[in-house]
């Protein structure tokens, strides 16, 4: 079977765009084809909104009142303060990317302004990300299904075993599932699983307020964690608020003159460049000023629910509150057991659609380092077996939900949120560069004479005409070099906290 290229539309075919959709939480569906025509509408703002928030809400609301556990009351609000704030920028940063590069693809966009390389790169880290999210599914499977066929048939049955409850459904149910390449027929577990969590949601804050308001002591909240421990909430966070991988291709539909979703934005994008401030966004085009408001819509609808999750949770069971929160409550509650069974359906029909996307990535991957052309069905449903082995096996032995999301948001979806987002921001200062130097490496050759041949060979001169021959070519020519500008330094702050994130994810994952 032939290999999914999803960057075609990229490599210059006029056919319609390859565009990879998000249909639920933790997942993205790459095999949807859609014909982008200049004289079609697109998407409404309210709608791409939705996409937005369908993309990030999944089963890091699961683990956000363990974060606030971690580090505190006032310490994780302002983490999701901070944390989301530098997300919504870098998701901006995408979208004016994808709208500089005519991209319709995360993978696409990394191809046209990094190279080929990093774009294998992020199919490997999507890899790993997606094998992440679907142990973090079988974790919760394991959580939801064990208690109730436990209240079923008794704690003591061996029908209740986790281990028995994930490799049973893993093997019998989503195996099956994951073989066909056509994943039409689910498509409808993207409004189940918002749906699914949003009730799930609702039923944490109502039962959580219950037993808060019914507490006399509060005293063992905390307002802050001044312990190395606390570190350990900041990969969760970041997890929580990860929908970057959709971005471009929520942009790419939103309509050309979109409803502006928050009045206070000027509506005129000539009016942005008055605005102060270094970091002030710059949109040249009302789309791109309809995906800002879109941008701080979505995110605030994250950031309002995920605190109210966060608080309920964290205020019920402060000093015992679980990875997987509805772990916390007690079992015998109806609300709670509808709850469980509600998640676990709708991760067990999720992990075939993040299984779908990881497959495509393999084989992207494969056909960038060994140059695969066809990849046979018997190769590629081998590897899908190794790959649902592979996470049951892992889901049998870590029990905690969060320190999945922990490892996969300090490592996979910082890699995509915060370092390739800041690798494009030097990209551009050090095109602008390169420009402004093969500019003046021309304008030297004009007035050239013999009396300065020796002054050609100094290093800036030579630097200089490197840089000339390949007019705007930015690291994928020239490599990392240093530019005197304002987005170099952005994007060397968002590497830079790629990076820490990293380190602090490894350390805490060894700390716990």
């Amino acid at each position: 079977m032939p290999a999914h290229d999803p960057d075609a539309r990229e490599n210059g075919s006029d056919g319609p765009a390859t565009v990879s959709i998000k249909v639920g939480p933790g997942g993205v569906r790459s095999d949807v084809r859609i014909l982008i025509s200049e004289d079609e509408e697109g998407s409404s703002s309210m709608s791409s909104v939705f996409t937005l928030c369908n993309s990030a809400i999944g089963a890091g609301v699961l683990s956000l009142p363990y974060a606030f556990r971690k580090s505190g009351c006032v310490g994780c609000l302002i983490l999701c303060l901070v944390l989301g704030a530098c997300e919504a920028f870098t998701l901006y940063v995408l979208s004016k990317f994808a709208e500089r590069y005519q991209a319709h693809t995360y993978s696409g966009l990394v191809r046209k302004a990094l190279g080929r390389k990093l774009s294998a790169s992020l199919s490997a880290i999507l890899i790993l990300y997606l094998w992440g999210s679907c142990i973090a599914y079988l974790v919760i499977i394991g959580d939801s299904f064990s208690p109730l066929i436990a209240l079923a048939v008794g704690d003591d049955s061996f029908l209740a075993d986790r281990r028995l409850v994930i490799t049973t459904i893993g093997l019998l149910v989503i195996l099956p599932m994951c073989f066909p390449r056509d994943l039409g027929a689910l498509a409808w577990v993207s409004m189940a699983a918002v749906i699914g969590f949003m009730y799930t949601a609702i039923v944490i804050v109502i039962r959580g307020t219950k037993i808060v308001m019914e507490r006399e002591d509060l005293s063992d909240v905390k307002l802050f964690r001044w312990t190395f421990d606390a570190l350990f909430a900041v990969p969760i966070v970041v997890f929580g608020f990860n929908c970057h991988a959709n971005v471009v291709t929520i942009f790419t539909e939103l309509d050309k003159k979109p409803a502006l979703l928050i009045g206070a934005l000027p509506a005129d994008p000539a009016e942005y460049a008055a605005l102060p401030g270094s970091f002030a966004p710059r949109p040249r085009s009302q789309k791109m000023v309809g995906m800002l408001g879109v941008i701080i819509s979505a995110i605030t609808v994250i950031m309002l629910g995920y605190l109210m999750v966060g608080f309920a949770g964290y205020l019920a069971f402060p000093t015992t509150v679980e990875g997987n929160v509805l772990k916390s409550f007690p079992e015998k509650i109806i609300l709670i057991q509808i709850a469980r069974g509600v998640i676990g359906a709708v991760v067990t029909g999720h992990y075939p659609l993040n299984h779908h996307p990881a497959r495509l990535a393999m084989e992207h991957l494969e056909q960038f380092c060994f140059g695969w052309k066809d990849i046979s069905v018997a190769f590629s449903a081998f590897q899908s077996i190794i790959f649902i082995v592979s996470t049951i096996a892992v889901a049998n032995v870590v029990t905690d939900l969060g320190a999945v999301l922990h490892m996969v948001g300090g490592t996979a979806a910082s890699y995509m949120i915060f370092f390739l987002p800041g690798l494009l921001l030097i990209n551009a200062a050090i095109v602008k560069r390169t420009a402004s130097l093969a500019n003046l490496a021309e304008e030297g050759e004009e007035t050239e004479d013999s009396t300065n041949e020796a002054a050609l060979e100094s290093q800036e001169e030579v630097a200089m005409s490197f840089l000339a021959s390949r007019h705007e070519q930015g690291i994928k020519r020239v490599g990392l070099i240093y530019s005197p500008r304002k987005s170099w330094w952005a994007g060397m702050i968002f590497v830079v906290l790629s990076i820490v994130i990293f380190i602090i994810t490894i350390v805490t994952a060894f700390v716990q």
